[in-house]
């Protein structure tokens, strides 16, 4: 959707105002608004602060533009009709007027793609605020959206990062204060986060998470259909909302580079050179010396980006041994300078975060198990003791579930007294579904 066709009878008069202001909607990117009139969008404002959301139809041919403000307290729609000026642009910032029967009535305020976050960040229209009277709206916008939707109870944004498409939903009721994380971002703290998506496509493209077993998919419509969340239980509709509006765009192509991506057999490194590196004093030396003995070796790019994130997280090492499993990799990782448990486990799936199974917490659920209970009740002062044995299984679906048996005990150099078997579920595709407690003896 380009915004070349916004202004087009004034575009012999206002053509270096237009070049900056098309520059606030990224070609690619599509808005549809299914308020009453159903309409094709320039852009939805979903209010970080105040109680408002803004629908905005893309301009006619000669500039004027339905607006719907929904007010969500009340679920009422207000749409006028406003003709919207030329794009107003100066250091970095794009101004449009908005008139009703020629007096002005407010603005909509937006910023040059290229002012913010990296190169390729500005997915969506980056329109940052509205002001219509009295009524000053303040608009959510987070790079790399792939998809925003906005009712009147809550929005839904599913953006990409290095770990792979993530959702999130902002409850109107419950949002906290606003942010402003970085690269001009501004938004508020998500209600429900959903990491590890995947991408739907065909006619109806859109979005899958797996959240706790529950399925949630996002759906882009064909033509001018509305979009949908619909999140399905053991394959049984349990919540299903229509969105009023959306702003839906393509991969970009220059999106941020995905881990999980750049790991494969290839990452596996040999730790040559590594003796030198024991016993620094200093850890960040040691990691140094880490990083620099596998650029010494040939290590890959993918493998040193691995430490790299590991280095971060305050756990140095490095991929060690590689297996496939159909569409997961299962990464051996060496840890060289702990003290105790030297290698652990690591599951990569098709998107998102490479998964540490050494790292499993055990929820509510896997305590309140019969065995669990009685295993407990046996060994009172147990603890897991990673590393866990990995093995291979089925789900009742027939797709891969990734079993580690990791022993319990109350040291490390303990014996064991039992093992807790966690299955990881994944689909047809590579797709991270579920982690849970399958087993204890």
């Amino acid at each position: 959707m380009t915004r070349d066709s916004l202004f087009a009878p004034l575009l012999a008069l206002v053509a270096p105002l237009l070049v900056a202001a098309t520059a606030a909607a990224p070609d690619s990117s599509m808005t549809r608004i299914n308020a009453t009139p159903a309409r094709d969008g320039w852009f939805v404002c979903d209010g970080t602060s105040g109680p408002y959301a803004l629908f905005a139809g893309m301009p006619g041919d000669k500039g004027a533009s339905v607006v719907t403000l929904l007010d969500r307290r009340t679920g009422r729609f207000d749409t006028q009709t406003y003709q919207v000026g030329p794009g107003d642009p100066g250091a970095g910032q794009i101004h449009w007027s908005l008139t009703q029967r020629g007096k002005a009535v407010g603005n909509v305020h937006g910023v040059n793609p290229g002012m913010i976050g990296d190169g390729h960040a500005a997915t969506t229209p980056t329109i940052m605020g509205v002001q219509i009277g009295a009524t000053a709206i303040d608009c959510r916008w987070l790079q790399h959206t792939r998809f925003i939707g906005v009712d009147s109870r809550r929005s839904i944004a599913v953006v990409e990062t290095p770990q792979g498409l993530v959702y999130q939903s902002f409850d109107f009721a419950k949002r906290g204060p606003v942010t402003h994380p970085a690269g001009g971002e501004q938004s508020n703290r998500p209600t429900l986060r959903i990491a590890g998506g995947s991408e739907i496509v065909g006619a109806r493209g859109g979005f899958r998470f797996v959240n706790d077993g529950d399925v949630y998919v996002v759906q882009r419509p064909r033509a001018s259909e509305p979009a949908t969340v619909v999140v399905t239980r053991n394959g049984r509709v349990i919540n299903s909302e229509t969105l009023v509006g959306f702003t839906y765009a393509p991969p970009s192509g220059g999106a941020p580079e995905r881990l999980s991506a750049a790991l494969g057999p290839e990452a596996v490194w040999s730790g040559a050179g590594l003796d030198m590196c024991r016993g620094k004093a200093d850890a960040h030396v040691a990691d140094d010396c880490l990083l620099d003995q596998m650029r010494r070796s040939g290590a890959s790019a993918g493998s040193i980006a691995f430490t790299k994130r590991l280095i971060a997280a305050d756990s140095p090492g490095y991929v060690a041994g590689w297996r496939q499993a159909g569409p997961v990799g299962i990464a051996t990782v060496t840890y060289p300078f702990r003290a105790n448990t030297n290698s652990g486990t690591m599951l990569v799936p098709a998107s998102g975060d490479p998964i540490d199974v050494d790292a499993y917490q055990l929820t509510a659920g896997d305590k309140g198990r019969a065995d669990y209970r009685t295993m407990i009740a046996n060994n009172p002062d147990v603890v897991p003791v990673p590393p866990g044995e990995v093995a291979l299984g089925k789900t009742p679906a027939g797709n891969l579930r990734v079993l580690v048996t990791t022993p319990t005990a109350t040291c490390h150099a303990c014996a064991p007294a039992a093992s807790i078997v966690v299955g990881y579920d994944f689909d047809a595709a590579g797709h991270f579904l579920f982690a849970g407690v399958v087993a204890v003896a």
